[in-house]
């Protein structure tokens, strides 16, 4: 990129040390800090870039998300022409993209790496921040097996994904997860395009195969959501949906080598070459060539398929010397053939040979037995194989078998100990010597008898009388509703008694404020209805948990910001703070704020949720505790009301963060 190389130094502080990585619209560089004296990564591009506005806001909402699963975002800035964001640097991590080169992952390693980066993606997600641009480059695996995903908001902004909607973003990150998933345990790339850099998933009718189909020992719930996911367009609609499907994970690197595709071996062929076969020579004592030997550069070594002798019995005959009947044919003769002339071989010195069809004869007895000879040291092999297995299979059954008559014999000693300590009434007899007495009632003879007349208009009678009674005070109930509230049904509510309060006359002098008696601190506090964290140049989520500290009445309490590097907030906004809701339009006179650490805080009001439109009450710079900030003038109307932190102090964990314990408004 031009104006960025080795010794160039952006912002002031990023020494540019080597390019990692070429992207689409932008570059890669490892830096050193040389303000924290540290390594860092930094991702440039030029300034007059179309996406570059939207990708350096991108880089700030995206730093203020701290996630040990996610690469941080320490920096954003321009320099000379060229914008830029910091992230932090992983060391001798790599990113799955390189990890499945050799292939695939093991399955249980494939669901932690998806179920880390889930996991991260989720967090993101209750920020209100996505990736959408999700490839296997994205996912890095360091060398204590940490998961970390790189490129939140960042890379859909420099790719000039924008507007979409919250439920589409997270389906949308949903499926980039099962989109690795389906990568690491295939090393193949399932969705379009070829960001991935790796080979391409086949095609099929309904979509791309299931991992099963490429890689053995795929689990069914992975293979299923892969399944549903990429073909069905059903599946997990959040990275959270898919985390919870696929839990539990390992919590370490699962060390292994991933299985291979599947083959099919249940039918093993035995393949002799022909050259083994130490009868297969032709008329001059030579090994004949394959049927195929013709072409160039054919193997000699080919394995030959022998054909089936016609249908008839071999001529018993004993073994021939080679080297005494060069020229014995290479053949199978049928039984039939004995009755034929045989007739007498002819030397080339007109002497007489045997007879030719003995030699046929000799020859094929010859062939028959070499291949009895292979075909059976081959069924020989087969048939101690056979016998191993069957001697496994047999010792397995035994121990079952074994096991199976243990739980029998225990199950017939425990019913045999039960039955033992069995006493029927007639054995309970038969030792007492006694008959048993008959067993007494369970009411007294008179209770047996049904109730009297009297007694059922006896209970008929309170039954009645309980129901007027809760009829009664249902009747008492319903008119009570309503009797405390005054809704403008009834009469006027008895007025209330005045009370008139004497004051001594105050002398306002030129140039001085106007107070009511009492200075800052008269009149009666406002009560607030709620507290947010504010962070319009962020997520505009600052803490809100923490926001109802700053009006509960203790000083012990109080709401913390996020961390930042620095007092300005690491230069990644202009300030964070509260907003305060009093419920309707206050006049508001003054603002009493407790600061814990010193800050610089400006407290203003205003009619609506956004601060652009509120008038300043005050402002205090590095001072901490109780502070009090009065309105020169007539009061401002609003009912909002920020407090708002441009310097921060650097807190006990080393983190520079706003602090706010009360705030008082009357």
């Amino acid at each position: 990129m031009h104006g960025v190389g080795p010794s160039t130094v952006l912002g002031g502080r990023y020494a540019v040390q080597r390019r990692l990585e070429q992207l689409t619209r932008g570059e890669r560089w490892s830096a050193h800090d040389t303000t924290l004296d540290r390594d860092v990564v930094v991702v440039c591009f030029a300034e007059t870039e179309s996406h570059a506005d939207a990708t350096l806001d991108a880089a700030r909402r995206a730093a203020g998300i701290d996630n040990a699963r996610l690469v941080r975002v320490l920096d954003v800035g321009r320099s000379e022409g060229i914008a830029f964001f910091v992230e932090e640097l992983l060391r001798d991590a790599h990113t799955l993209t390189q990890l499945l080169e050799q292939g695939g992952l093991p399955a249980e390693e494939a669901r932690r790496v998806a179920g880390e980066a889930a996991t991260g993606l989720e967090a993101a997600r209750g920020r209100g921040l996505h990736h959408l641009r999700l490839t296997p480059h994205a996912v890095l695996r360091g060398p204590d097996g940490t998961v970390k995903v790189r490129g939140l908001a960042t890379a859909a902004a420099m790719a000039e994904v924008e507007d979409v909607e919250p439920d589409v973003a997270a389906r949308t990150d949903a499926v980039g997860i099962v989109a690795i998933t389906y990568a690491a345990l295939t090393s193949r790339w399932p969705l379009p395009g070829t960001g991935a850099g790796l080979e391409a998933a086949p095609h099929v009718i309904s979509g791309v195969p299931a991992p099963s189909e490429i890689a053995a020992g795929v689990p069914g719930d992975l293979d299923a959501l892969c399944r549903l996911t990429l073909n069905e367009d059903q599946g997990p609609l959040t990275p959270g949906d898919f985390a919870s499907q696929i839990a539990p994970w390992a919590t370490s690197q699962v060390a292994g080598i991933a299985a291979s595709a599947r083959e099919d071996d249940s039918n093993p062929t035995v393949a002799l070459p022909l050259a083994d076969l130490p009868w297969a020579t032709d008329a001059t004592g030579q090994q004949p060539a394959p049927a195929s030997a013709g072409a160039a550069g054919a193997d000699p070594q080919a394995t030959q398929v022998l054909p089936a002798p016609p249908a008839g019995e071999l001529h018993p005959a004993t073994p021939v010397d080679h080297a005494a009947t060069p020229t014995a044919p290479l053949r199978f003769e049928p039984a039939g053939a004995a009755t034929t002339d045989l007739g007498t071989e002819t030397g080339d010195d007109g002497t007489s040979g045997p007879p030719r069809g003995a030699a046929a004869a000799a020859g094929a007895a010859a062939a028959a037995g070499a291949v009895g000879s292979a075909l059976g040291t081959a069924g020989q092999a087969a048939g101690h194989a056979a016998a191993d297995a069957a001697h496994k299979v047999g010792s397995f059954a035994r121990a079952t078998a074994d096991k199976a008559a243990e739980r029998r014999a225990q199950r017939q000693a425990a019913q045999e100990r039960a039955e033992a300590r069995r006493i029927s009434l007639d054995d309970a007899l038969v030792e007492t010597g006694e008959p048993l007495d008959p067993p007494l009632p369970l009411l007294p003879q008179e209770l047996s008898a049904p109730p009297t007349r009297d007694q059922s208009k006896m209970v008929l009678g309170i039954i009645a009388l309980f129901l007027v009674l809760v009829t009664v005070l249902g009747v008492w109930g319903v008119s009570r509703i309503g009797s405390n509230t005054d809704l403008g049904l009834g009469s006027a509510p008895t007025p209330r008694g005045t009370v008139t309060v004497t004051a001594p006359p105050a002398t306002v002098t030129p140039g001085q404020s106007a107070t009511t008696t009492g200075g800052a601190q008269g009149g009666e506090p406002y009560p607030v209805l709620g507290a947010t964290g504010y962070d319009p140049e962020g997520d505009n989520a600052e803490r809100n948990g923490e926001a109802p500290r700053v009006y509960d009445g203790k000083t012990s309490t109080f709401w913390s910001s996020e961390g930042y590097a620095s007092a300005n907030l690491g230069g990644l906004k202009k300030g964070v703070g509260v907003r305060l809701d009093l419920g309707q339009v206050r006049a508001v006179h003054s603002v009493r704020i407790v600061l814990p650490d010193a800050a610089d805080v400006t407290v203003s009001v205003g009619p609506d949720r956004n601060r652009d439109t509120a008038t300043e009450i005050g402002s205090t710079s590095g001072k901490s505790g109780t502070i009090t900030l009065t309105k020169d003038g007539a009061p401002v109307q609003g009912q909002y009301v920020f407090v708002w932190f441009t310097q921060l102090s650097q807190v006990s964990d080393g983190r520079y963060r706003a602090t706010l314990a009360e705030v008082t408004v009357r």
